[in-house]
């Protein structure tokens, strides 16, 4: 009974009107953690802006590992009547659905705010990968994706409409997750490359070090500093959300970024396209 629920639930929203704030909207994919030399956990986070009444979650993974289960103790959605999955090995990929009601019990819906709710337990398989890459994919039938869907009174009637969240930080690295400390410092090209509107710059610091990341333009003219501050030794990765420092989003185009730490100072080239 509760797989058909399930189907009817997502069937609903699927239609539901699509707001036009994803960016207030978020899902992301936080430090890995190693339980074992195989086994390593990913914690999911969100934000959202209102009350949550169902979440929808799919993603495909990289090759090199396996998703072996999702877990939901001591997270947001710990009390949820539903919490699903449908782990596909064969083409990666990972199908999350949840919803806090389905039952006679009355439960509230998921309030507004940030923090974890899934932990993605992988398997890694080859010693090779230093890196797990999450992205969004769409299931035809039965229809999964990305989606939240709201409820709400405000109005003096109940309305439910949906957001398509964005994926942030999508490349969760492995090799800080072992404690094994950079030898170097280092500053990896930034990903998603090209990117819209989101990219994450991962950087390495073999010691701690006094650290400014920031952005330029074609003219050199810096548009946006992102981080100037000292920072522990480790790997780092920073995300820029395409806006410069008044926060207007910037326009597409070639953009490059710098980091200068201790002696170290390189710059690397990215694009932003609309």
């Amino acid at each position: 009974m509760k797989r058909i629920l399930t189907f009817l639930v997502i069937a609903a929203v699927v239609a539901l009107p699509l707001a036009s704030f994803a960016a207030s909207h978020k899902l992301a994919a936080g430090h890995a953690e190693f339980a074992d030399d195989k086994t390593v956990t990913i914690p999911l986070e969100m934000t959202n802006q209102e009350d949550l009444v169902g979440i929808d979650i799919a993603l495909k993974y990289s090759p090199g590992v396996t998703i072996k289960e999702v877990r939901f103790e001591n997270t947001r959605v710990d009390y949820f009547d539903l919490k699903a999955t449908m782990l596909d090995t064969d083409l990666r990929q990972i199908v999350i659905m949840m919803v806090p009601q389905i039952s006679m019990t009355k439960r509230p819906a998921l309030e507004a705010g940030t923090g974890l709710v899934a932990e993605l337990v992988f398997e890694v398989n080859d010693p090779m990968v230093t890196a797990i890459e999450l992205e969004p994919f769409v299931m035809e039938d039965p229809h999964h994706s990305n989606f939240f869907v709201y409820g709400s009174t405000k109005t003096g009637q109940w309305e439910q409409w949906r957001e398509d969240p964005e994926l942030e930080y999508g490349r969760v690295t492995l090799t800080a997750a072992t404690g094994s400390m950079p030898k170097s410092y280092s500053l990896a090209q930034n990903y998603p490359n090209p990117f819209n509107p989101s990219t994450e710059i991962s950087f390495d610091l073999p010691k701690a070090s006094q650290v400014e990341l920031s952005i330029f333009n074609v003219l050199g003219q810096e548009v946006r500093s992102l981080v100037n501050q000292s920072m522990e030794a480790g790997s780092h990765k920073i995300m820029w959300d395409g806006r410069d420092g008044s926060g207007s989003q910037v326009s597409s185009g070639v953009y490059f970024y710098r980091l200068a730490a201790g002696s170290y100072n390189q710059t690397k080239k990215m694009m932003l396209l609309k």
